[in-house]
């Protein structure tokens, strides 16, 4: 089983943060700079008018972005992220599954990561798309991770 492979399953069977599994989100693929994470909707997730709350949008992006950071370096370099800070704008109201689909170049990974390979940690800011099952845009997480290099 390859290091992608390993996390994905890892997050299904063992994940770290009890939260992400109560929430039900599924790492569909983990490969090399690319992750998609599905997040079933439930009345877990619905808020009072019977949308999706805001909250199910920041959990889902934030996993999905936190492992992209690991899909991009690994199995080369480790880091442990920490948010730093978050800024959502909403886009559109969701009723059914968010997606959060997104890549990263070798190249873009590279320049993103120079400064923090310098000093050991530093601010690595990253856009989370998120949108529902039928692909329309519903909200852009805007979350700045503090890496500690493994």
């Amino acid at each position: 089983m390859d290091v992608f492979e390993e996390k994905k399953q890892s997050f299904i069977e063992h994940c770290k943060i009890p939260y992400l599994k109560v929430a039900g989100i599924i790492p569909e693929v983990v490969e090399k700079g690319h992750v998609r994470f599905v997040m079933p909707v439930q009345d877990l997730h619905m808020n009072h008018v019977n949308i999706v709350y805001a909250g199910s949008f920041f959990v889902v992006a934030e996993a999905a972005g936190a492992t992209l950071i690991f899909s991009a370096y690994a199995p080369e370099r480790s880091y442990t992220p920490i948010i730093a800070n978050v800024t959502i704008d909403y886009h559109k109201p969701a009723t059914s599954d968010l997606v959060v689909d997104m890549s990263i170049s070798e190249e873009e990974a590279a320049e993103k990561i120079a400064k923090i390979n310098e000093r050991g940690k530093g601010r690595y800011p990253l856009d989370v798309p998120v949108c529902d099952k039928e692909g329309n845009l519903c909200a852009t997480a805007h979350i700045t991770y503090y890496l500690y290099a493994k």
